[in-house]
């Protein structure tokens, strides 16, 4: 985790598809996360260093407004295809990356959208 000072809004998507897709296909702001319905433990929230770089995603375990979380891996979605960003969000979701050897413990500020509101990050 690069940006241990930035603020997340984190939000729901439906499927892995479906953040699958976002995180291949589109370009985020900063301040940017994701959860996959019914996985609110896992977070996708954007680690990018800039908007028009790789797409650098922390995942972290630990659920919205945690005092402490555990950053799992770092994944450069962006460098990913559409299948292998599918297998890695379903292997997130289902704990498999839970005792990686990356993972360390860290003190983020992360929000739902609503807490969130807009941030200098944002578009």
């Amino acid at each position: 985790m690069m940006f241990k000072r930035r603020r997340w809004g984190v939000g729901p998507v439906a499927s892995a598809e479906e953040l699958a897709r976002k995180l291949t296909e589109t370009t985020w702001t900063h301040c940017t996360g994701f959860y996959v319905v019914g996985h609110d433990e896992y977070l996708f929230v954007n680690d990018s260093t800039h908007e028009d770089g790789a797409g650098e995603w922390a995942l972290l375990k630990g659920k919205i407004g945690s005092e402490q979380y555990v950053q799992l891996e770092s994944i450069t979605f962006s460098w990913c295809s559409y299948e292998k960003a599918v297998a890695l969000v379903r292997q997130a979701i289902s704990g498999q990356m839970d005792s990686s050897e990356f993972a360390h413990p860290l003190n983020l500020h992360v929000e739902t959208l609503d807490q969130h509101g807009r941030c200098h990050a944002c578009a």
